[in-house]
């Protein structure tokens, strides 16, 4: 009787471990697969409700790029991108991603507005629409 119990004893606490590792080695929920969309040009798209879209402002080093969105979306991450090229930084682009998480149904207006860093010069100013399914 008491092997009995010892092998039973063993058998769940392998039952328990290999199920921790399942559990340790499955996708957690920020690894989910998820949809971002990234527009090649302005032209008004659509995508569903809890999608991404990706935005880039694009200017020269020391442009200062904004973005303003109207409509049922949020920015969620402004990253500030750092182009590489045989190990060394690029020197000139000052380029920023938005990332917006759709946030219901409806029409959506982003803005992205580029101020490049020399005095006087002219604003460039994006404009992107998008209908949320």
């Amino acid at each position: 009787m008491k092997c009995f119990v010892l092998v039973l004893g063993l058998v769940v606490s392998a039952a328990l471990f290999v199920q921790a590792q399942d559990v340790a080695s499955a996708p957690s929920a920020a690894m989910s697969e998820r949809v971002v969309v990234v527009p090649e040009d302005t032209t008004p798209f659509t995508v569903d409700k809890g999608d991404f879209v990706r935005l880039t402002g694009k200017g020269i080093a020391g442009a200062k790029i904004k973005a303003k969105i109207d409509g049922p979306a949020k920015i969620v991450a402004e990253s500030r991108l750092v182009g590489r090229r045989n190990g060394k930084a690029l020197v000139g682009p000052g380029n920023v991603d938005f990332e917006i998480k759709t946030t219901g149904k409806g029409k959506v207006t982003a803005i992205i507005t580029m101020t490049p860093p020399q005095p006087g010069a002219e604003k460039t100013v994006t404009k992107y629409e998008f209908e949320v399914k």
